[in-house]
């Protein structure tokens, strides 16, 4: 099936990258950034084991707003990147932090263009948002032991039937989900069904009640002060069509009543004003800075972002998308004003929520254009049972609220940070041929000499003690620091025709960069590794040379020198093994683990260096075979040496420690 899918894909990358363009003949966005939907991003380097956050489109960027704001206050913006499908998801970002946040768009779901831009990205979780759920994208999570949850979920009946449908491409993904946020419990039940474990599942709430009370607005303008104002928000076409000739209606017997008429989608501005002038109806048009007055009694809201400004003017809001076969789009905006709703028969993506405001007395259920009038006219004739109706609205919104912090609560297990290891700057800087990276917070400053060895004349120089010489490593002093520089050298046969140059690659892939990375991802997840503070990534032509300095761990020897000398007491190795264990239950595997990169400082602690060609790897069969690795390093070492203080049974004292149940030491 998912053979199948991937194909359907492939066949439809050209045709989408001319919707696209044609698209944006009246949106320009969506021909901006085109190469992000085919992968190409080009996030900053400190991006790299960011928590990713997907919302489709404005609607769901909106609801997610207050959810990105609590994660502000835990991490810093760099960690952040939000993604979307739309240029309107973008618009509502930037309009909110003004590109503090940085955004990208989600690719389409082949395979090239989403391993693409999840190696580019890196993120350490993947945070999707209602229904998102994207078979390939999550796949290539799979892949690369990246945890996704699921946040403000919700799913109708019909939504899961087409599920149960697709079964054979679905399947994969439930047991998936590291969390799954439910809305309400109808929801929570349906994923339940479809095979989501039970200790995944938390019923959270919806986020769309958390987002920020409107701060207390300017007086109406002269236009609308005292009218009767109906807002009609998020309208679609056929909903149109059934409104604009009831008010007609309407309006001959209320001459002074207005109607604020927000289309649903921005590129239909155009074709709705065509189709007043087409009624005869006289209006105006915001985008133009026009107001009504006289006998003009309509305006047309066709400008982004702006709908909860004009509910803050509406006697009564008219929720679209309901009386059109839609499905119903967000109300709470409205109620959250204290303003009563109106919507059509057709609520179900938001079912329990209008079944709740009916069963509160917030809104009401209307059948036709008509009657959404009738209700109105009675509204403004009864002002007092219309502010018990918006007053029920606003109690339903509050009564809600606390979705963030349930959210919060559900996904925080999943990011593992240990203290400020998250926070930590990537500065990137290029000198000719060389890309440089450091840390701010460790050097203030680096430079193509920084990656330079000590000559082998300098009194100084401090070569350190490696395994069979792929890594050239010296202690070298920058910044107060005491550093370990590593020139990267090949090994085998290869490194006869080139010892130390590497087939070009971009920047942000080469062996340096993507070591730093998994370094500060490792770090951030109190892991027993050294502290990545600097790399460079140097050019010649289609080859590159790498270099990485990381802090130098004091008073630690590797446990081949160890060897050498004396025997480990069993405590040791107890170490050793838990060290590895805890980079295993990370799904952290070790391309080199040997006896060489096994470290022991003073106090007994066990660390883990030399992370070149390492990556995270998802499931378990690897593991075994990742200590099978090191154990072959310990005897051979233990043939090649004439003493070498090693015997088989320290090994199942080091399993001991692998094994141990947690907690294990950090």
């Amino acid at each position: 099936m998912h053979r199948g899918y991937r194909l359907l894909w492939r066949l439809l990358v050209l045709p989408m990258l001319g919707w696209l363009w044609w698209r944006g003949r009246k949106e320009p966005g969506y021909r901006r950034r085109v190469g992000h939907r085919l992968g190409f991003i080009h996030p900053a380097p400190e991006s790299s084991g960011c928590l990713l956050i997907h919302a489709a489109s404005a609607g769901e960027m909106q609801a997610t707003l207050p959810l990105v704001q609590a994660l502000r206050t835990v991490w810093p913006d760099h960690a952040l990147v939000v993604s979307t499908q739309t240029p309107t998801g973008a618009q509502t970002l930037h309009a909110q932090w003004n590109g503090a946040i940085q955004h990208v768009y989600l690719p389409f779901d082949t395979p090239g263009a989403t391993a693409r831009f999840l190696d580019r990205l890196q993120p350490r979780l993947l945070i999707l948002t209602e229904r998102e759920l994207w078979p390939e994208l999550l796949l290539q999570c799979r892949r690369r032991a990246i945890p996704v949850v699921l946040l403000n979920a919700r799913l109708s009946e019909h939504s899961q039937r087409s599920y149960q449908r697709w079964h054979a491409l679905m399947d994969p993904v439930w047991s998936q989900l590291a969390c799954v946020c439910a809305t309400d419990t109808a929801s929570l039940e349906r994923y339940r069904s479809l095979g989501v474990p039970a200790q995944r599942l938390v019923l959270a709430g919806n986020l769309k009640f958390d987002a920020p009370l409107p701060e207390h607005a300017s007086p109406p303008p002269p236009w609308a002060d005292g009218a009767t104002v109906v807002v009609a928000g998020s309208t679609h076409e056929f909903e149109e069509e059934q409104l604009l000739p009831a008010w007609k209606g309407f309006s001959a017997r209320h001459p002074d009543a207005l109607l604020i008429l927000v289309p649903r989608h921005p590129q239909r501005f155009e074709a709705v004003a065509r189709r007043l002038d087409e009624l005869g109806l006289a209006y105006a048009r915001h985008s133009r800075g026009e107001t009504p007055g006289g006998a003009i009694r309509i305006l047309l809201g066709d400008s982004m972002g702006e709908l909860v400004r004009w509910y803050r003017l509406a006697t009564a809001c008219f929720i679209g998308g309901t009386l059109a076969p839609i499905g119903g789009h967000n109300a709470l905006e409205a109620m959250a004003l204290g303003k009563p709703v109106l919507f059509g028969p057709h609520t179900e993506n938001f079912q329990n929520l209008y079944e709740e405001i009916e069963r509160s007395g917030a809104g009401l259920r209307i059948g036709s254009a008509e009657a959404l009038f009738a209700r109105v006219q009675h509204w403004a004739e009864a002002p007092a049972e219309r502010a018990r109706s918006g007053q029920a609205a606003q109690d339903l919104v509050l009564r809600h609220q606390g979705a963030t912090r349930r959210h919060l609560n559900a996904i925080r297990p999943l990011w593992h940070v240990s203290g400020e290891a998250h926070r930590t700057r990537i500065v990137q800087q290029v000198v000719g041929p060389q890309t440089l990276w450091h840390d701010p917070a460790l050097l203030d400053s680096v430079e193509p000499a920084t990656f330079e060895p000590p000559a082998p004349d300098d009194a100084s120089a401090h070569r350190l003690a490696t395994g069979s010489g792929r890594g050239q490593a010296h202690l070298i002093q920058a910044g107060g620091h005491a550093l370990v520089l590593r020139h990267y050298r090949r090994g085998g046969w290869v490194a006869r025709l080139s010892p130390d140059k590497y087939t070009r690659t971009r920047v942000a892939n080469s062996r340096a960069m993507r070591e730093y990375a998994l370094l500060r991802l490792m770090r951030s997840w109190n892991l027993p590794v050294p502290q990545p503070v600097a790399a460079r990534h140097w050019s010649h032509g289609w080859l590159y040379s790498a270099d990485i300095l990381v802090a130098m761990i004091p008073d630690t020897r590797n446990v081949a020198q160890m060897l050498s000398q004396e025997r480990l007491p069993a405590q040791a190795w107890r170490q050793l093994g838990s060290a590895i264990r805890q980079l295993h239950d990370r799904q952290v595997f070790h391309a080199d683990l040997n006896c060489h990169n096994l470290l022991l400082d003073g106090s007994g602690q066990a660390w883990i260096v030399d992370f070149d060609k390492c990556a995270l790897r998802p499931g378990d069969l690897w593991k075994q075979d990742n200590l099978a690795r090191l154990l072959r390093s310990l005897r051979k070492e233990l043939r090649r040496l004439p003493v070498f203080h090693w015997h088989e049974a320290d090994w199942e004292q080091l399993l001991q420690g692998y094994n141990a149940p947690e907690p294990r030491p950090a």
